[in-house]
């Protein structure tokens, strides 16, 4: 059996990006006394407070992020007290990666579901690449995709439509639909905003669609059984 390596998933990077002041907030900076501590008792507080698997993967691996940030800042400062020198950016990077393998271990550890838990966190990367079954249906239909992403956008505002779209999306998520069906749509539908940021900001398009699913994350969360479902898709 393959040993698994844990580390963040796209989405968790782009979550930590954007809202760092509100964790430090609440947790304080790394390093101060009685972070570690706090932190971990948040953590495990909120990872009971979720009600599925694959909310509890993604406070596991956001929240489990921002712990070995600390561990990590207390070998930093042994380093420079003890070794007279600063850690390479290599050895920080290894460090770091070393230790959130160990420390969402020990988290997931503490939770009687921690299989499952820790199941959907090796699937949590698939939140932010498209999935094959819509790429297909992208190209069966290209065509028509094409000519509504060349149509006019209401003058030099192609925000206007980025706009309509996400008021798409939400309603997408407050409909009768079944999960999985509106789990296709939501996907459809980033995958076409993903279009309009390469063609009028010039974005690489695995990057673009990563950026619409971290912005549409904030709806799908009040949704965990879509965002589940966007996660299997196959």
């Amino acid at each position: 059996m393959i040993a698994v390596s844990y580390l963040p998933p796209p989405l968790v990077h782009e979550l930590r990006s954007r809202s760092f002041p509100r964790l430090f907030r609440m947790t304080g900076s790394p390093g101060n006394r009685g972070f570690g501590r706090v932190l971990r008792q948040r953590i495990k507080a909120l990872i009971n407070r979720e009600r599925t698997p694959v909310e509890k993967a993604i406070t596991l691996a956001y929240l489990g992020s921002f712990l070995v940030d600390h561990i990590v800042h207390a070998e930093r400062t042994a380093c420079q007290i003890i070794e007279k020198r600063a850690l390479t950016e290599e050895e920080e990077k290894a460090l770091w990666d070393g230790h959130y393998h160990n420390v969402i271990q020990t988290l997931a550890a503490e939770h009687a579901d921690s299989e499952t838990i820790l199941a959907h966190l090796e699937r949590l990367e698939r939140y932010s690449r498209l999935p094959d079954t819509i790429y297909h249906l992208r190209t069966r239909h290209w065509r028509m995709i094409d000519r509504m992403l060349r149509q006019p956008a209401g003058g030099e505002q192609p925000e206007q439509d980025e706009v309509a779209i996400l008021r798409k999306v939400q309603f997408i998520l407050a409909s009768m639909r079944a999960p999985e069906a509106k789990a296709r749509l939501i996907c459809l539908a980033a995958s076409i905003l993903a279009d309009r940021q390469c063609w009028f900001r010039h974005l690489p398009w695995p990057a673009a669609y990563m950026q619409i699913m971290t912005d549409l994350y904030p709806f799908l969360a009040q949704y965990p059984d879509v965002l589940g479902k966007i996660i299997d898709l196959p």
